[in-house]
């Protein structure tokens, strides 16, 4: 019995900019993004566990940490060159992304980071995840922000290809084969200053995923009781 949607992934599935939502630590998530509505509308429960910077190790984690047999999990996972680490200081799991000015993000954009290294973390941490999922019988639906995580032009390797083609198949995309935020973009939806679509676009992404969620919820009832 699926009775919760609950979603994962960075600012975007966390409402960041949406009018019930300042993107905060010590705010709620919104109830105004595309899972949030679908939820509602399908009568279910709505839980977000995803947080405004995360990175793809992050959302991994919180799958594994939040997720239970009567929910549908919404991903959208998030840019492959951003960094979760464990920081005590921090108090929590840190992310750091490409132009941020702190000695850390600089050090590690410099010496170590590569883009076939990112290939390769993301899409294992996509990989576990999912299989992690469907080992559990938890029915799910991926999206993602970062076309590069299944790009084969540039810095692959044989193993990159081969976790792409094992996770190609669970990744849905929106329309034109677009991430969200381009599918926003290309519709000319309104978009705050942090480059989050706003109501609009979220709303018109509802349309698109409520009968998705709606067969998928259904295939996993069926299939359970067989």
């Amino acid at each position: 019995m699926i009775d919760k949607i609950i979603s994962f992934g960075d600012s975007c599935m966390y409402g960041s900019d949406l009018s019930d939502c300042d993107g905060t630590e010590k705010s709620q998530f919104s109830q105004l993004t595309w899972p949030a509505l679908c939820a509602k509308e399908l009568g279910l429960e709505s839980d977000c566990q995803a947080r405004g910077g995360s990175g793809n190790h992050n959302i991994s984690k919180n799958i594994l940490n939040f997720t239970n047999c009567s929910s549908l999990v919404i991903i959208n996972w998030s840019w492959i060159d951003r960094f979760d680490y464990d920081d005590d200081s921090y108090g929590w799991q840190k992310t750091i992304r490409p132009g941020s000015d702190d000695h850390i993000s600089k050090f590690f954009y410099k010496e170590i980071h590569t883009e076939e290294d990112d290939k390769f973390r993301s899409l294992s941490y996509i990989y576990t995840a999912h299989q992690y999922l469907r080992n559990q019988n938890i029915p799910f639906i991926s999206t993602y922000m970062d076309q590069l995580i299944l790009d084969q032009r540039w810095n692959v390797s044989s193993g990159i290809i081969k976790l792409q083609d094992q996770i190609k198949d669970d990744l849905i995309t929106f329309p034109n084969n677009q991430t969200f935020l381009e599918w926003s973009r290309s519709n000319g939806y309104p978009e705050s200053k942090g480059c989050h679509p706003l109501e609009q676009a979220h709303q018109e992404a509802a349309k698109i995923w409520l009968p998705i969620y709606k067969e998928a919820i259904n295939t996993h009832i069926t299939n359970s009781e067989d």
